[in-house]
């Protein structure tokens, strides 16, 4: 969401808000929150660079049905048909190969999604073109693209792409899938023949955003692509919850399992 900006202060609204605008307005403060980084997981926190207390708590808030909720907010195709067109025409010029990691770098950068490059919000194509990848099947990012922006964007991608529309896109594949929500994901082992996409929060001192991620079973547990925006490497760890644990600040909101 995938697809981050520091809160900034608001003068208090002198009317008592609805539930409704309430929640509108803390996916508003999310939104900036979410826009000025890319999506991809930052360095481990340090004494200086602890989460911060209230991110933390609006990033455990909001799960799964918060961003299914979040797809109301899904503009129609027709505000960004123009923009979809250059952008096909863009990401059709790069051939890519699996596995892709490091949204921040080379051909992958500069790679279009909705309003949005890949460096800010591709995380939910790339993790769906390796997904695909691990499953036998072979990908298209043109295709993956041009579906999140008909059915799967938040705000055009300023917002990332929903995992509802992530789970629709590889059950349109064929493939059979188990969704997990929240701390349902971190007791998921994968067995050899499976491979998953998971979504998850990351809050830091001033910061914080989605992030999607695939990840395959390996000899030492497992592997997981894309996880640093700046790094073309994948990186293995014990399991799921080892990986969520460790280091930054992470949350887990969605765990898509799926055959190979």
């Amino acid at each position: 969401m995938t697809g981050k900006r520091a809160l900034y202060r608001r003068k208090p609204c002198t009317k008592t808000p609805c539930s409704v605008l309430y929640l509108v307005g803390i996916y508003i403060r999310m939104g900036e929150n979410m826009q000025k980084n890319t999506h991809a997981q930052p360095p481990k926190n340090t004494q200086t660079n602890a989460p911060n207390p209230f991110l933390v708590i609006l990033a455990n808030s909001i799960g799964y049905n918060g961003f299914a909720f979040a797809n109301v907010l899904r503009l129609p195709y027709f505000s960004i048909k123009k923009k979809a067109v250059k952008n096909r025409e863009i990401n059709r010029d790069n051939i890519l190969q699996f596995p892709l990691n490091g949204q921040r770098l080379g051909k992958l950068k500069d790679m279009r999604i909705g309003n949005c490059s890949f460096a800010g919000s591709g995380c939910g194509a790339i993790a769906t073109f390796n997904a695909l990848s691990l499953s036998g099947i072979q990908p298209d990012m043109v295709d993956i693209v041009d579906f999140y922006e008909h059915k799967g964007l938040i705000l055009n991608a300023g917002w990332g792409t929903n995992p509802v529309a992530v789970k629709n896109y590889l059950s349109g594949k064929g493939l059979s899938l188990k969704c997990f929500k929240g701390s349902e994901s971190l007791r998921v082992c994968l067995q050899k023949d499976e491979t998953a996409i998971l979504l998850y929060w990351w809050v830091t001192a001033k910061e914080c955003g989605a992030h999607y991620v695939s990840i395959e079973p390996c000899e030492q547990g497992i592997r997981i692509y894309n996880v640093f925006g700046d790094r073309d490497a994948a990186y293995e760890y014990e399991n799921i919850r080892t990986f969520i644990e460790k280091g930054t600040y992470k949350k887990a909101v969605y765990l898509i399992v799926m055959k190979r």
